[in-house]
């Protein structure tokens, strides 16, 4: 597509160019900039007194691939349609663009530079990768859901066969061997539930709800655990402010007991747990059911082993686990029963140093 520019009227063209949505940057023929207006500098982070008349590629020193494309524009009168790409913000922070360029000629035909059209995407990605990672849990739930009925029902034979033959088997050591056999047996069984749970989620029953007591009851049920590691520093920072919140006490006490037995296990003798919890306000969501408002954020921090950079984007993936004996549904349980309460997740860990897990759940009234 081929730009024609008519001078005639310069300051109505300057008006419209600067009310468009979409940045554009036009350059002459030795890639100079002569126009940038506002979207531009939004999208890009660099101002319009800072870019024009300097040199395409002076201004974009990091984003290598657009100067090839417009070099192609400008010496070869190629014209590229919705590229997509990512630049570098003047600040160092990526941003996803969907690039449209073309050369540009007056009324005379004569060649008198480019314009390149830049789209943020940045808020379209997220959207995109949300919707294929729950079509790709969809059909992971379907799938282990038959697999789990299939498997439950001879698991249930073995064992059953399991403790037939314990009961008639007199030598001691062959005993160890069924006793074996029923323990694999009710591990492995335990794993079809938390299968079929995931894939078929109970609905929650909400009703007013103490976080705080919630969160003493899951302490109390891991005491032995944090005794037999010699854990002496749990530390709790309860906010009395914190009004009642609407959810299902059994399902978030299974929620809090996966991560408090997560930063348990994953502390030293002399390890620190702290739980704190305290109002977060304006919290503004994009999701479906989620709202904006006041928030309880109940946060887990130790200073155990922390999490590699390279697991942090998989550790809600369902099956994803670095334990030997660890299902992976946990977290990924976790995940859906705190977004079904309109809540989210957010996690910072740092290998070496520890993990700080954060749920915010919305409040349903002042205190």
């Amino acid at each position: 597509m081929v730009y024609v520019v008519s001078m005639e009227k310069p300051d109505i063209s300057e008006n419209i160019i600067e009310s468009l949505a979409q940045g554009v940057i036009a350059v002459d023929n030795l890639m100079n900039i002569t126009v940038f207006n506002q979207a531009a500098e939004k999208i890009t982070g660099i101002s319009s007194s800072y870019a024009v008349k300097r040199h395409f590629t002076d201004v974009f020193t990091r984003d290598r691939w657009l100067h090839d494309i417009m070099n192609a524009t400008i010496k070869k009168c190629n014209v590229f349609t919705e590229y997509e790409g990512s630049i570098v913000q003047r600040y160092g922070t990526p941003r996803s663009v969907s690039v449209t360029t073309a050369p540009v000629f007056n009324t005379k035909g004569d060649m008198i530079g480019a314009v390149v059209i830049l789209k943020d995407t940045s808020h379209i990605k997220p959207l995109e990768q949300e919707s294929a990672r729950r079509d790709r849990l969809a059909f992971i739930g379907t799938f282990a859901a038959s697999l789990a009925h299939e498997v439950k029902n001879p698991l249930g034979g073995i064992r059953g066969a399991a403790q037939l033959l314990s009961k008639r088997l007199k030598e001691k050591t062959f005993r160890e061997y069924t006793d074996l056999i029923i323990r694999e047996s009710d591990r492995l069984n335990s794993i079809m539930e938390d299968i079929l749970e995931f894939a078929n989620p109970k609905k929650i029953n909400p009703l007013p709800v103490n976080i705080h007591k919630i969160l003493d009851d899951v302490l109390m049920l891991q005491q032995c655990t944090i005794d037999a590691r010699g854990i002496n520093n749990i530390i709790r920072e309860y906010d009395p402010s914190i009004p009642p919140i609407l959810g299902d006490s059994e399902q978030l006490m299974q929620v809090f007991l996966n991560i408090i037995k997560n930063s348990i296990e994953a502390v030293g003798k002399n390890g620190e747990v702290r739980i704190i919890t305290r109002v977060a306000a304006d919290f503004h969501l994009i999701e479906e059911r989620y709202r904006g408002g006041k928030f309880a954020e109940i946060e887990v921090r130790d200073n155990g082993c922390g999490i590699p950079e390279e697991y942090i984007e998989k550790i809600f993936t369902p099956f994803f686990t670095t334990k030997k004996k660890g299902s992976g549904l946990g977290l990924a349980i976790s995940l859906k029963i705190i977004k079904e309460h309109g809540g989210f997740f957010r996690i910072d860990s740092t290998q070496g140093k520890g993990t700080v897990v954060s749920v915010l759940l919305p409040i349903t009234r002042e205190g």
